[in-house]
């Protein structure tokens, strides 16, 4: 579900569940966190790039999975994907997402969790959760701390899906580019920052993480809470039973 290459002291993890757009379930958010925990001590390696294999990045967590559990074990399932996305925090090497395709709800969340984003022309960013009936469990601070508070609203709570090239302009992603320009310039990218001297680049960067009051975990724990205040409610639960039949027609 998560393939892991170590490539000039660049860690490739790829989320592989194409069938439905790399959606996340707790046994791919839990292998991705082990590979994290395996590339933490790793001198080899230098930057960790996320991608995902086919037509998208991710398309946020895998709703099949959430659909049959309380309001209660669907925040404790969604606490699991922020515990493990706030270990790309934890590790010392900079990270950076590459991100074409569906880049949807927990995919955008995945996605601010890294330290850079750089999106193809025909990625397409988005939050549907406040659509659908419930908050972003988790991510928010990080949205806030990537993109401002302007663009967090226009994405969060206006549910506005936007091109790669419109994520730029909000500060969503540092950098658009062809969609077959993506692979090369992620790899370029990447392979300048694992040539700068590492103390230094470490050091940097935790520094930028501790100045940020937005990406404190209090605000995770707060958007837990929320979501499970509104993912039980009559409506969020009618929308995620016609959002699942509408995947079992297709």
């Amino acid at each position: 579900m998560i393939d892991l290459r170590i490539e000039n002291g660049i860690a490739w993890l790829t989320l592989n569940r194409p069938d439905v757009l790399n959606a996340m379930d707790l046994d791919s958010v839990r292998a991705f966190g082990a590979h994290l925990e395996g590339i933490r001590a790793r001198e080899d390696v230098r930057v960790v790039v996320t991608g995902g294999a086919g037509r998208a990045f991710c398309a946020g967590s895998d709703l099949k999975e959430l659909a049959p559990l309380t309001a209660e074990e669907a925040a404790e399932a969604e606490r699991v994907h922020a515990d493990t996305f706030a270990l790309l925090d934890d590790i010392p090497q900079p990270t950076v997402a590459k991100l074409h395709g569906h880049v949807l709800g927990g995919g955008v969340g995945l996605a601010v969790y890294h330290d850079f984003r750089i999106a193809s022309e025909s990625a397409r960013l988005g939050m549907p959760e406040v659509e659908m009936g419930w908050t972003p469990p988790w991510g928010l601070g990080r949205l806030v701390d990537a993109a401002g508070g302007a663009a967090a609203r226009w994405i969060a709570l206006g549910c506005e899906t936007v091109t790669g090239e419109e994520a730029k302009g909000l500060g969503l992603v540092h950098e658009c580019v062809a969609d077959d320009a993506l692979s090369d310039r992620v790899r370029t990218f990447a392979l300048r920052l694992a040539s700068f001297p590492p103390a230094a680049l470490r050091a940097t960067r935790s520094l930028l993480n501790r100045i940020s009051s937005a990406r404190e975990a209090r605000w995770d724990a707060a958007a837990s809470e929320a979501f499970e205040a509104c993912f039980g409610t009559d409506e969020a639960r009618a929308n995620l039973a016609a959002f699942i039949a509408r995947r079992k027609d297709r």
